[in-house]
């Protein structure tokens, strides 16, 4: 995470600085990301790097946690709309969460995030507990059996996090039918009626 000499810099300059790495998160995978080409972008000197952050892990994880609160956000007011209903909202979760990672040219961020980092660096946390306690009352448990909320909604939240990295992997973020399939065997089960 930064440190407090990054965060003492004024936002012209923070912003000027976290675009370069955005940028070259953007663009490259992981372990071809270039800290050198940061600090060329960002137009700061090489020691400044290190006062702002320990290394490339460092950064990274920062540039996750900044776009981790925007997800919760969105995760709020999706559940908000939808009146609590998980399966509505999963729903409209893939689409909301396709539509930003597009916008924003994120497919390798998410791609580094899900696939290299969060499986060979393993420092990111596991956002299904935090994010629960935080959404919790938004759920409408009423048709869910109560003792299994939480374990129920970090299986959905797994399974859009699956279903859009299948997605940057194939090259086909658009298409969701794979994810829905899925999402209603979770939501409705596996047996005839």
């Amino acid at each position: 995470m930064p440190s407090q000499t990054f965060l003492n810099l004024d936002k012209e300059k923070q912003n000027k600085f976290m675009k370069a790495a955005t940028d070259e998160f953007s663009s490259h995978e992981y372990n071809d990301v270039s800290i050198n080409q940061i600090i060329i972008n960002a137009g700061i000197p090489r020691g400044s790097f290190y006062m702002y952050f320990k290394d490339k892990d460092d950064l990274f994880e920062y540039i996750i946690e900044t776009n981790k609160k925007m997800f919760i956000e969105e995760v709020l007011n999706v559940l908000k709309i939808n009146t609590g209903d998980l399966y509505s909202s999963f729903s409209d979760l893939y689409d909301s969460v396709v539509k930003y990672i597009s916008k924003k040219n994120y497919k390798i961020i998410f791609k580094n995030a899900f696939i290299y980092f969060n499986m060979h660096k393993k420092t990111i946390e596991k956002p299904d507990n935090e994010l629960f306690l935080i959404v919790k009352d938004y759920i409408d448990s009423s048709s869910l059996r109560r003792d299994e909320v939480e374990f129920i909604f970090g299986m959905l939240l797994h399974n859009l996090f699956l279903g859009i990295t299948y997605g940057i992997n194939n090259n086909c973020l658009t298409d969701k039918d794979i994810y829905l399939r899925k999402l209603h065997i979770l939501c409705y089960g596996i047996y005839e009626k």
